[in-house]
C-alpha cells in the first residue's frame, strides 16, 4: 500500500531574500514530533542542511532518503519535501537557503555548460552526503554560520565567498564522488524552464512551453505540476514577480514601465498579480525596501552584476 499523498503548498520565502543578497541562514533551528508534520511544501531555492542533533527521513513524493546527527542535506529547488523525525526524536538544523539563479550572476561564469549544470542539471532530488568522506564541507558551513551570527565588518561578503566555494566542492562531491547520481527527472521540462528564464519578458502560452518539451498539453502540464508543485503559468508570474522586484528596489524606472518589462500587458494585471504574491502593491513594496535599506545603510551591500553576452 503506497504512501498517503500529502497536501502540498507553496513556501513564498522567495521575497524574503532579496536580490542583493541572495541568500537566508536559519541557524539552529529545533523541532519536536508535532513541528515536523506540515505538509510537504517547496520553496524556489537551494536548501542546504545540517542536522545538528536527532534522525529521521527527508521524503518527496518519489523517494525517502534517511539523516542523521552530522548529515549534510542538499535539496534541489521546487522540489516538493518534508522533513520527518524518527521515533518522536528531536531534531535541530541549520539551514542555508540559496537563489542560485540571483547568485550566480554575481559571478562571471566562462564556461556556460558549468554554469548550467549548477543552474538546472547538479542540484536536483535529495541528496545526503557522508561528512566523514567531505569533512572540509562542515566546517565551510560552520564557519558561514558563525559568521552570519557575529555580524561584524563586511561578512556579508565573506559569506558569499565561502558560499561560492561550497557550491564548487559540491560540484566536485557530486560528479565525482563515490556515489552515482541518477539523471534528473527535471531534465524532460528543461527547455520550457530556460525559456521562461530566457523569455518571462515576452508573452508565453503554456502549449509554446510545451511544443518545446515534446509533449502534448494536458501532459506537459500534468508533468510540470508534478515537477515542480505549481502549473506553468504559476511558474513565469513567479520569475515575473521576482524581477520586478530586483527593478523597484534597484532602479529608479517608473513603476509601469517595470511592469511592461516584465511581461505584464496591463499595468491592472501588473498591480493584481504582485498584489497576490507580496501582500502589497508595487509602489508600497517599493516604499517599504527603501525604509528597509536606510536601516541597513552602514552595511556593505551586494550589487547585482549582469555578465554582458
Amino acid at each position: 500500500m503506497g504512501r498517503k499523498k500529502k497536501k502540498r503548498y507553496v513556501e513564498d520565502h522567495i521575497f524574503h531574500i532579496y536580490p542583493d543578497y541572495p541568500l537566508m541562514i536559519l541557524n539552529r533551528v529545533g523541532w519536536g514530533k508535532e513541528g515536523a508534520m506540515a505538509p510537504m511544501h517547496y520553496h524556489y531555492y537551494l536548501e542546504i542542511g545540517l542536522c545538528h542533533e536527532g534522525e529521521g527521513q527527508i521524503i518527496t513524493e518519489n523517494a525517502d532518503k534517511q539523516f542523521q546527527s552530522g548529515s549534510v542535506t542538499l535539496i534541489a529547488p521546487n522540489l516538493l519535501h518534508a522533513t520527518r523525525s524518527s521515533n518522536d526524536s528531536y531534531n535541530k538544523w541549520s539551514y542555508l537557503f540559496i537563489d542560485l539563479e540571483d547568485f550566480i550572476k554575481l559571478y562571471s561564469f566562462t564556461d556556460e555548460q558549468l554554469e548550467r549544470k549548477i543552474l538546472r542539471e547538479l542540484f536536483y532530488e535529495i541528496q545526503i552526503l557522508d561528512t566523514k568522506e567531505y569533512p572540509i564541507i562542515v566546517q565551510i558551513l560552520q564557519i558561514i554560520l558563525d559568521l552570519h551570527d557575529g555580524k561584524q565588518g563586511r561578512y556579508k561578503e565573506q559569506i558569499l565567498g565561502l558560499i561560492s566555494t561550497l557550491l564548487f566542492l559540491f560540484y566536485d562531491c557530486l560528479t565525482n564522488g563515490p556515489e552515482q547520481f541518477p539523471e534528473s527527472p527535471d531534465l524532460a521540462i528543461t527547455p520550457a524552464i530556460d525559456h521562461i528564464y530566457n523569455h518571462y519578458m515576452d508573452p508565453i502560452r503554456t502549449s509554446d512551453l510545451s511544443a518545446l518539451c515534446h509533449f502534448s498539453e494536458s501532459h506537459f502540464r500534468k508533468v510540470f505540476l508534478d515537477m515542480k508543485g505549481i502549473s506553468p503559468m504559476e511558474y513565469l508570474n513567479s520569475i515575473r514577480i521576482r524581477e520586478a522586484c530586483w527593478m523597484l528596489q534597484n532602479t529608479t524606472k517608473n513603476i509601469r514601465n517595470i511592469g511592461e518589462e516584465c511581461g505584464y500587458q496591463s499595468f491592472s494585471s501588473f498591480e493584481r498579480n504582485f498584489k497576490s504574491r507580496m501582500g502589497m502593491l508595487p509602489s508600497q513594496w517599493r516604499n517599504e525596501r527603501k525604509i528597509h535599506r536606510k536601516k541597513e545603510s552602514t552595511e556593505f551591500e551586494i550589487k547585482k552584476i549582469y555578465t554582458e553576452p
